[in-house]
Formats: structure tokens, sequence, C-alpha cells
């Protein structure tokens, strides 16, 4: 990629050598310093005097920053399959996803959450990590004269397959999608009702199947529970012309005659964006040739740089896939006596050909 990769091992100032637990340990010593929620009389407990000064190289950005930078790096690297995707493919391959022995590796973002990073970091830390955080944090409570009172608990979230054709992944398009939820209509009596919601998805051009897009806690409405996420995950439609490859390449296939195939043709192809597309082929089309139009494939959307990501994914265009052409062979079905005969002093003549060529190059090199 044509720009500086983030080196999340530096962001928490360690080597790349460092265990998980090694990375935990620099992540909750900067946390400590970062987090804008933090008391400030509790932080010798995990920086020493002795450090309390020491700068990295984070140090000239604002705190609010250097706090979502860690919590991004940490994101990463505390995950086993992001650690060893980053290790190997850089940032470019985190967050344009590759294809691994066991499967394809979807592209990485972040969720911009910090405070999940640094609960899931710091939540069993302490042995009195559950009292402390039921005093300064209590749980969510219900109470009614139908269920007493009690913790709410969040219910399962759930997830429904977005499909997209080709030409909304080719442009964009902003999706609306209907759901209907249990939502309380009055609390005292404890009725409830099933309306209707609308989530707006907009989806970028080069979308990437399997890309997960979540609305949260904006599942059944319960007075007992907190509501479930719901969670569209995009899948490609079926097209009838065109099939994606590799994420951002796209197949055609053209069917063809023998004699196409061996004296050249041209035919005019319709693109996903409705334009025209003349294409000539010159060439002998043998088994297994393909011809290839570069940058007529999907789009290509890149994450910029580590800041922007953790906003949201970047949504300018800089580079397309291309298209691969592929090419039936229709052979006919019948050929009379004559035709026969005139194929075989066709092909007997073309060999006589090939022999003296082949003759020609053989007294040019003695």
């Amino acid at each position: 990629m044509n720009r500086p990769e983030m080196d999340y091992y530096a962001v928490l100032d360690m080597p790349r050598s460092a265990t998980k637990e090694e990375l935990a340990l620099a992540y909750r010593r900067l946390a400590v310093r970062l987090c804008p929620y933090r008391e400030k009389q509790h932080e010798q407990d995990l920086v020493p005097l002795a450090q309390e000064g020491r700068l990295t190289h984070l140090a000239p950005m604002g705190e609010a920053k250097q706090w979502a930078y860690i919590n991004m790096a940490y994101d990463v690297l505390g995950n086993e399959l992001n650690r060893a995707v980053y290790d190997r493919y850089g940032e470019a391959g985190l967050f344009e996803g590759v294809m691994l022995p066991n499967g394809y590796f979807h592209p990485y973002q972040y969720h911009g959450d910090h405070m999940k990073v640094y609960s899931n970091v710091f939540a069993s830390y302490s042995p009195y990590a559950n009292v402390i955080d039921a005093i300064t944090n209590p749980p969510s409570l219900y109470a009614s004269r139908e269920h007493g009172i009690g913790v709410r608990t969040k219910d399962p979230n759930t997830e429904r397959i977005l499909p997209l054709s080709l030409e909304e992944v080719r442009s964009g398009c902003l999706k609306l999608m209907h759901v209907w939820r249990q939502e309380i209509v009055d609390a005292k009596a404890s009725k409830m009702e099933k309306r209707r919601r609308t989530l707006k998805i907009q989806i970028y051009p080069g979308t990437t199947a399997g890309t997960r897009y979540c609305f949260k806690e904006e599942g059944d409405r319960y007075p007992t529970s907190i509501p479930g996420d719901i969670i569209f995950i995009t899948a490609d439609k079926p097209h009838p012309e065109f099939e994606r490859r590799d994420m951002h390449d796209l197949v055609y296939r053209y069917d063809i005659n023998i004699s196409q195939a061996l004296t050249g043709f041209s035919f005019m192809l319709n693109t996903l964006d409705k334009r025209k597309l003349k294409i000539v082929i010159t060439d002998v089309v043998y088994p297994g040739y393909t011809k290839i139009i570069p940058l007529e494939g999907l789009p290509k959307c890149r994450n910029l740089d580590a800041a922007n990501a953790i906003k949201e994914a970047n949504t300018s265009i800089n580079e397309f896939g291309d298209l691969y052409i592929e090419f039936n062979y229709i052979f006919p079905k019948y050929l009379t006596p004559a035709m026969k005969s005139m194929t075989r002093e066709f092909f007997a003549e073309f060999r006589k050909l090939e022999l003296e060529l082949e003759e020609e190059e053989e007294k040019q090199f003695q």
C-alpha cells in the first residue's frame, strides 16, 4: 500500500518477540495513565515512580489520541489470529483480508469502543475487581410487580444475511432494513407491542462478502433484559453474467466456436456500471486462454491510516480489481464428409508449414 503503516508493537513500546502476557502488562501500564476515567491516586499501583516521567514516541500527541492508539494496538495484538496476520502480512493484510490455508481472513475493522478493550483487560486483574465494579458501575436492574427485582442480562444477538448484488457492490448504496421488534408501550402494565424500526446501512463501493454491520441493542425490548445486538452480514447475490473472484476481481465467461477461436473475433460487453466495452481478440484462443482487462473489476476500499480506522473505514476508492474473460468452446455436433475432408487437408497443410518453419529456425542457429 502507498502509505506508512502503523507499528502496533511500537505503540505499546514492546518488541515483536513479546509474549501475550507482556503485551497485556504493557497495555495496563499505558492505560492506567491514559484512561480518561482513571483515578490519579491509583496510578502508582501499576506505574512505579521511576517510570512516571518516561516518554514514548506517542508522547507528543494528545492523551485522547494516545488512548485511541493503544486500545486499537492491543485489540489487534491481544488476539492471536489478528496478531498472526499482522506479523506476516502487515497492516495492509489486516485491513484488506487475506486467504489463509484454513480459510479466508475477513478484513479487520476496529470497533471503536475503547472501554470495551479496557474492561476486557482489567476485568480479572484484581481479585476484588467484581466487588469494586459492582459499587462503581452497578449492574442494570429491573423492578416490576409481575417480575419482582433482578439483574437485567443481555439477550442473544440476532444475525441476518444481507444479500448484495454486484451492481450495488460496484457503485455503493444505502440499504434500509426494516426490522420488527417487541417494545414496551406501557411500563406499569408491562404491555408490549410489536413495532417496525428502520435501520440504515451505508454500503461503500467494493464492500466484501462477510462484512458485518452491528446495531447495538436494537433487538427486542423486554422489561427484564438488555436488548441484544442486530448484526447484518453481507453476502453476494448470484449474478447472471459476472462472478466475483479474490474480493475485487470479476470473471466473465463468453461462448465461442472453433472458427472464432482460430481466426479472432470481437464483441460488446456491458459492465456493472452500465458502460459498454468493446473486446477485440486477435490471439488464438487456446484451452486455458484468459483475456485480462485491467482496472475493470470491483473497487478497492482501503483504510488510509490507523487513526482513520479507529473512527470508520475510509470510503475513497484508490484502485480497482481486474476483469478476467474466460471462454467456453462450442464444438459442431455434425460435419459432412466433404467438411471432414477439408478439415483434414487444412491441418495437413498447417503441419507442413510448421515443419518448414522449424527447419528454417534450425538453419539460422547452425
